[in-house]
């Protein structure tokens, strides 16, 4: 999964491009220290390559989330909640979280249950798409051998 701040700000494409990846790297940080998000997913972040195919050291374009099964969407909305509200009022409106999985995207803007409620939907239909490639894990009784195997010699 991967998570950005999105900035909707009029102006220059560029200028937002690059407001949008401090914000995404501002809230990178502000992730990893969430003890109820940080526990529970492995938080990176995937920078912007150069024009030369090189890695950029300075902007960040998505944050990975690799999440365990204790992680919570409700905890993720409030983290950018809290996140947006420590930003200054000129960003706070426009610094809106953007999830995307596949062809999945989410966008939460204010926080508000029915913002839980789609994200915790979106990770379900990552765990639900997860484990349909997985194969199955095997049950104790498949690992004893059938009746019949060990009268083979007889």
């Amino acid at each position: 999964m991967f998570v950005r701040i999105g900035s909707d700000r009029a102006g220059h494409h560029s200028q937002d491009e690059d407001e949008a990846a401090h914000l995404t790297a501002d809230f990178a940080h502000w992730l990893t220290e969430d003890r109820k998000v940080s526990l529970h997913a492995e938080i990176r972040r995937i920078r912007r390559q150069a024009a030369d195919g090189a890695m950029s050291s300075a902007l960040v374009e998505w944050i990975s989330l690799a999440v365990t099964s204790g992680f919570s969407a409700t905890a993720l909305v409030y983290a950018h909640k809290t996140f947006r509200a420590s930003l200054p009022q000129h960003l706070r409106a426009s610094a809106r979280m953007v999830i995307q999985h596949g062809d999945v995207s989410v966008v939460v803007e204010n926080g508000t249950e029915e913002d839980v409620a789609r994200v915790a939907q979106a990770l379900s239909a990552l765990e639900t798409a997860r484990r349909s490639i997985e194969p199955p894990e095997p049950s104790a009784a498949d690992s004893r051998p059938s009746p019949s195997a060990g009268n083979a010699g007889s």
